[in-house]
């Protein structure tokens, strides 16, 4: 099963920092589609009984906590192109779960929002999520605050790599 590891002698939670095992000497992009499989996977599992999947709950989560927002701001801040977000809210809409009301400073924009019924689903597709998160979380072999700084870290370097590749009026 495994063929070996690199253990590091600076940090007992970093004990196995690569695990050689057939598959994962491909490339860096190779170990994220894979991991991004596995995660989708596990979320689609984990939140079977609920009406949200799990990319609709990251949606509805970005606005439940950092809301109201534009649709601009909810594609800068998800990293998604603003055509993508404006399907979720026109999905988002249709549920009737989605407030729009006039931008305070910028009469072009809508300051979005959940409803009522858009907190109520939210909370009950997060139960199920928090369920989820918690079990990856416990089994994770090394600190949460080392994993997000290497997330972040890799997103920071694709966005930088994604403003070299794509025009301008196309990121978010």
């Amino acid at each position: 099963m495994y063929h070996g590891s690199v253990v590091s002698a600076t940090d007992p939670w970093l004990t196995v920092v690569r695990m050689e095992q057939p598959g994962r000497s491909v490339s860096l992009l190779f170990d994220l589609f894979v991991v991004n499989q596995r995660v989708r996977r596990v979320l689609a599992a984990g939140l079977a009984g609920v009406r949200l999947r799990a990319d609709e709950c990251a949606v509805y989560s970005l606005l439940f906590e950092q809301g109201p927002l534009t649709a601009t701001e909810m594609a800068r801040r998800m990293g998604m192109p603003l055509t993508t977000v404006l399907d979720y809210l026109r999905s988002m809409a249709g549920r009737g779960h989605l407030r729009r009301e006039p931008h305070p400073k910028d009469g072009r924009a809508q300051h979005l929002s959940l409803t009522i019924s858009g907190v109520v689903e939210h909370r009950r597709t997060n139960a199920a999520w928090e369920i989820v998160r918690s079990r990856l979380e416990g089994s994770l072999p090394m600190p949460i605050d080392q994993v997000r700084a290497a997330l972040h870290a890799l997103d920071d370097a694709a966005a930088a790599v994604l403003a070299e590749l794509e025009p301008a009026e196309r990121r978010a």
